[in-house]
């Protein structure tokens, strides 16, 4: 290369060696991926890539961009702006580069549009396409006079260094030619992407936000920590097996079956042709080995025989269970490796720590977060909400970890949590995934919805056989009347041998039968629900594994994962799935003889509780199931969960995932706002969990631990620079969470707001916290 141009991208880095660098980066991500049945080859997506990393930042060029950066001049805010005037180059160079090319005329039309919307928003968020698309005269008249400013010889020099012929015939002069030639386009674009929606592909949506994807990772890696190197580690699945050796397992029924169904899932000859694998087994059988091995020997296969190794993301829909989880994995990869680092293993959830460590070094906040947030490891454990709104999504901090996906093995646990109005939606993004990209997924649970059909599923074991040799627990529904919390504490009598878990749909009702149940006896009993710290509940579940205490009562936060085990349960109304969870908890190690699980119809003085939570019709199809029998053991669940999910997926409509399909097939990023009318529904729109009221997250100076790190956070208000303020707080991020809960903004006792934090002191703790029961919110009705 000759001598620089003098331009820079950040401060004491030369413009062209960012943009050089971010495209070798971006080559480097884009090998990963395996690319299959797209209209378009992957060396003509490796070309776009590279048109469009090196166009990125060139509208950084500008005098106004120079000065604002070396200088420290800032002469309009508008005019330092770069990504207009480098999306404005991107589209050009695109559709002439890509003119000559034999591919689809469809393709030749959309590459340059993909090339104007990545770079155009690679600081910020996608909107509509039909947004997007436009230039109005001020915004040109903006352009021209950053089109003025610029040096022609620094620019000339710039063009030079980049070594690339797609650009050479770039200079200061043919810019403003340039300007008005895709001014032009662009108006005509507008109508002719209104094709999209007829096509109903998902090709261009997945091709847009690729590009998208590899390009922010690479510019916001290249920034901070350079060229990050995948470790590519052997990782055998042997491991379980060898880990599994190191445990005392007592020879006891359910032991017998854990083994029989690793050893059926393991022993199953892989065709790599089958994408879409099912590990269908009652609670308690061993899940997680089983599917953790299983993922391991197919990455094994991939990497011999379609030469590429896949990343496994391992994911769940609950806090609770990820941390569980990640805690037994960890214990196997050490076993076998003896030490780990985070490019083995990494845990993602909007509460992780910002821990990123490579061999024995552990790096900065700032590189750990730019690491850890684009999943930069080969095994990722993280949420359902991170997986799917990274997958269905306009945001620039999801979409970055986008091209991670693409040609992994994917292990969804607890499947069943996915709500249904998404699962048509849903089965088309996965089916994208498996054709388009060559990703593999496991759907693991004990109540396999219908996402898919069971033929169009590889069974890794013969579901039918297991559950029907496991009777751990008796379902009795008492649905004959509905009672209140007094009636319902008086049908209650304990016995002295016997451990009981009551589950309750509300916080309120569960804190009202708490008192009742207190007057009823002396013993201990253990409160949890989302109004108690995490650190409290953590501590609570521990002491319920221990077997310290023999009565819980919690809300439905227990059901999905928690490794609990109790002799009886008993149950407020809820949808059949939800009901199964929580028979999971009961005699679920088979250490008795018989597990009881009770289902009842509890109400207040309005309605009854599960409708305040759940869907009208999920709540009749689970009562007329129940009545059909007066006990059913648990060797006929699966029966009553198939005809379960049957009937509701004939009922329930599927409006609000073909709404968000139309969105996706025309990239109609934007939709409706909270303000707004809702039938213009966009893919911003699509969350996971939605909260049907707003809350405030409240910290609980619960000890002196806590009253630390709440000097900690409000000491970060002194440090000027918000960069670096964000930075300390990351240091401290996953021990402050321990103490901080989400309460209604509605409820009469808020507490006062500080620093952004509802904020309960020491002092305080008795006027709004209660250490048994949680936070004290006066309201009417209080949901988990």
């Amino acid at each position: 290369m000759s001598s620089f141009s003098e331009l820079y991208s950040h401060p004491e880095k030369p413009l062209e060696l960012h943009l050089k660098n971010v495209k070798e980066l971006s080559w480097k991500f884009l090998e990963d991926i395996p690319i299959e049945k797209l209209p378009i080859k992957k060396e003509h997506i490796k070309k776009l890539a590279q048109i469009i990393t090196l166009s990125h930042d060139i509208g950084k060029s500008t005098t106004f961009f120079q000065d604002y950066l070396l200088k420290g001049e800032k002469r309009g805010e508008k005019e330092t702006r770069h990504s207009l005037l480098s999306s404005i180059i991107a589209y050009y160079i695109t559709k002439n580069s890509f003119s000559r090319e034999n591919i689809p005329e469809d393709v030749k039309i959309f590459f340059p549009v993909i090339a104007f919307l990545t770079v155009k928003r690679h600081h910020g968020n996608f909107s509509d396409i039909t947004i997007e698309l436009d230039l109005d005269e001020e915004e040109k008249n903006l352009l021209k006079k950053q089109i003025d400013s610029i040096d022609e010889e620094k620019f000339g020099k710039l063009i030079k260094n980049l070594e690339d012929p797609n650009f050479q015939e770039i200079s200061k002069e043919k810019l403003y030619s340039i300007l008005e030639e895709v001014s032009k386009d662009i108006k005509i674009l507008r109508l002719s992407m209104k094709r999209l929606s007829k096509q109903k592909s998902l090709d261009y949506y997945f091709l847009n936000n690729l590009l998208f994807s590899l390009l922010i990772d690479s510019d916001k890696s290249e920034v901070t920590i350079g060229k990050p190197e995948r470790n590519l580690q052997e990782i055998p699945y042997i491991i379980v097996d060898a880990f599994k050796k190191t445990i005392k397992i007592e020879k006891k029924p359910i032991n017998n079956l854990r083994e029989k169904a690793y050893n059926e899932a393991l022993s199953k000859e892989i065709d790599l042709s089958q994408k879409i694998y099912s590990l269908n087994l009652p609670t308690g059988l061993g899940k997680t080995f089983i599917s953790l091995a299983f993922a391991l020997k197919l990455r094994e296969k991939i990497k011999k025989k379609l030469n590429y190794t896949p990343r496994i993301i391992y994911s769940l829909p609950f806090l609770s269970i990820i941390e569980q989880n990640a805690e037994v994995i960890e214990k196997i990869l050490k076993d076998y490796f003896g030490k780990i680092d985070t490019t083995i293993l990494l845990k993602h959830h909007h509460l992780a720590d910002i821990y990123y460590k490579i061999d024995e070094k552990e790096l900065e906040p700032d590189d750990a977060k730019i690491l850890i947030e684009g999943w930069n490891s080969e095994i990722i454990i993280t949420t359902f909400v991170q997986l799917f709104q990274t997958l269905l999504s306009n945001r620039n901090s999801n979409l970055r970890k986008l091209h991670r996906i693409f040609g992994s093995i994917i292990i969804l646990d607890e499947v069943q949590s996915i709500p249904m109005k998404y699962w048509l939606l849903l089965r088309e993004i996965f089916i994208g995934l498996v054709e388009k990209f060559n990703c593999y997924i496991i759907f693991s649970t004990a109540t396999q919805p219908l996402i898919f059909q069971k033929d169009e599923m590889f069974n890794l074991v013969k579901g039918e056989d297991y559950f029907v040799q496991l009777n751990r627990t008796i379902l009795i529904p008492n649905l004959s009347e509905v009672l209140s919390l007094e009636e319902f504490v008086e049908r209650i009598n304990f016995e002295p041998d016997k451990s009981y878990m009551f589950i309750l749909n509300t916080i309120n009702s569960a804190k009202t039968f708490y008192e009742l149940l207190r007057e009823k006896t002396k013993e201990d009993i253990i409160f949890l629900s989302s109004h108690v710290t995490p650190k409290e509940r953590l501590e609570r579940i521990e002491k319920i594994r221990n077997k310290k205490s023999r009565i819980v009562i919690s809300t439905q936060l227990v059901e999905a994962g928690v490794d609990i085990d109790l002799d009886i349960v008993y149950r407020d109304i809820a949808p059949l799935d939800s009901i199964n969870q929580s028979a999971g908890r009961c005699n679920r190690n088979w250490e008795k003889d018989i597990g009881e699980v009770d289902i009842f119809i509890l109400k207040d003085e309005r309605r009854k509780y599960a409708s305040y939570i759940y869907d009208k019709i999920l709540l009749e199809v689970t009562t007329d199931l129940l009545k059909k029998e007066e006990k059913i053991e648990e060797i006929k669940f699966i029966n009553f969960i198939q005809d379960y999910f049957l009937e509701i997926n004939d009922r329930k409509s599927h409006d609000i995932s073909k709404n968000l399909l139309n969105a996706v097939y025309t990239l109609r990023y934007s939709g409706w706002t909270e303000t707004e009318d809702k039938e213009q529904v966009g893919i911003e729109n699509f969350k996971l969990i939605e909260e049907d009221y707003p809350k405030i997250d409240v910290f609980i100076e619960l000890d002196e631990y806590a009253e630390e790190l709440w000097k900690k956070y409000c000491n970060l208000k002194e440090i000027k620079d918000i960069y670096e303020r964000r930075t300390e707080f990351q240091k401290i991020k996953g021990d402050f969470y321990k103490y901080v809960i989400s309460v209604p903004t509605k409820i009469e006792n808020l507490p006062p707001i500080v620093n952004g934090f509802g904020y309960v002191s020491k002092d305080n703790l008795e006027d709004f916290y209660s250490k048994i029961t949680g936070y004290q919110a006066k309201a009417e009705i209080l949901l988990w």
